[in-house]
């Protein structure tokens, strides 16, 4: 597994930092917003391999977040967590751009799992997408 620069955005300081200390451990970098608006504001200054988005945040929610990330990065995987899983189910962060979806609390197993999963279906499709252009050249 490579390693990658992942944006996470909630609005739960204990759920940032636990993110960020479990990618840690796998040699990946993160950089965190609270909300919606100040995680744009992050990922217009700097590029990332993938976004960690909590649905339920202030000012901007995860689904609008995930709606914009989609319009300016089409590549960008992204996973969305929720808490309130009854209220904001799969289909809408799906619907809106999300790769992956995982209800809280997860455990760290099936966490890293998704992730993971997520990260090799989008080197899958680089891979598609070189091989479609090779064909297209040769």
């Amino acid at each position: 597994m490579g390693f990658y620069r992942i944006l996470i955005a909630d609005d739960e300081e204990l759920v940032r930092n636990f993110l960020v200390s479990l990618f840690s451990k796998y040699g990946h970098s993160c950089e965190t917003a609270k909300d919606g608006i100040e995680a744009l504001e992050i990922i217009k200054k700097n590029s990332f391999d993938s976004a960690v988005i909590d649905i339920v945040m202030p000012l901007m929610d995860g689904i609008t977040l995930t709606r914009e990330l989609v319009n300016l990065y089409p590549d960008l995987p992204i996973m969305v967590m929720t808490g309130h899983a009854d209220e904001h189910s799969a289909e809408s962060a799906i619907a809106a751009g999300a790769r992956e979806f995982i209800k809280k609390p997860f455990s760290i197993d099936e966490f890293i799992l998704r992730f993971d999963k997520m990260m090799r279906d989008r080197k899958g499709e680089e891979t598609l997408l070189a091989l479609s252009l090779t064909d297209e050249l040769t």
